[in-house]
């Protein structure tokens, strides 16, 4: 009985560990049917995933031309279900540059305005390239960042999160036409624009997709188990 029982506490022990990576999932969020004001071109359609073990953050967006307007600019913030507005400091805004094809990163000062960058109580987060794609009369924004280290930081407030979502989404996503943008170092000097579209939502459905390692690690822990199941009914 004894030899039996500690086969049995080794074939539990992966179980618990696999299962505790099955948590690991991506969530992706797919809209080609977007119902924005289109004051800075049509918003055809948004791609956005995030993977809550990584922290990767991907993002996707594509414009088309309106009575002569298409996006060369937008802010987003995007939260794990409400509409990001009224949030202060809980969330990234992000400053996406058409133009310079940059990509900045403030804390959101929760005021319904692209303000945030000159807001005294805002701060600098960091700054990457953007993926902008051009064709005919549409614009594509992109971008795939790694969210970890601005998510754990600690010196921004008990509500901070930075940017994370699950099977919930919250969108705050303006896109602006004839930006006038300028830089001190990596961090924005100006962010100003003639005319701007939005898109703002809340509690979207995102589509949870287990990471394979982890699935594949659950399938093997099911065939051990099995396996020592039958040896001991064997003996």
């Amino acid at each position: 009985m004894r030899i039996s029982s500690l086969v049995g506490l080794a074939v539990a022990a992966p179980i618990v560990a696999f299962a505790s990576g099955a948590e690991a999932s991506t969530f992706i969020y797919n809209d080609n049917d977007i119902p924005g004001n289109v004051g800075a071109g049509a918003f055809e359609n948004i791609h956005a995933s995030f993977d809550d073990q990584s922290q990767q953050l991907t993002w996707s967006s594509t414009f088309s031309t309106v009575n002569g307007n298409l996006a060369d600019g937008a802010w987003l913030v995007l939260n794990d279900g409400p509409n990001p507005k009224s949030h202060v400091q809980e969330n990234t805004m992000f400053y996406l540059d058409g133009i310079n094809e940059t990509l900045t990163a403030y804390t959101y000062n929760g005021v319904n305005g692209s303000n945030s960058w000159k807001d005294a109580n805002s701060v600098y987060l960091d700054s990457w390239d953007l993926n902008v794609e051009n064709n005919g009369d549409e614009r594509t924004f992109s971008f795939d960042i790694n969210m970890a280290a601005i998510n754990g930081r600690t010196d921004l407030g008990a509500a901070w999160e930075g940017t994370v979502f699950g099977e919930k989404l919250g969108i705050w996503y303006h896109a602006v036409n004839d930006l006038n943008v300028g830089y001190e170092g990596n961090e924005l000097s100006e962010f100003s624009y003639s005319s701007q579209g939005w898109y703002d939502t809340k509690n979207q459905v995102a589509e949870r997709v287990p990471e394979p390692s982890a699935m594949a690690g659950l399938a093997v822990a099911g065939l051990l188990a099995a396996k020592s199941l039958r040896r001991r009914q064997q003996g």
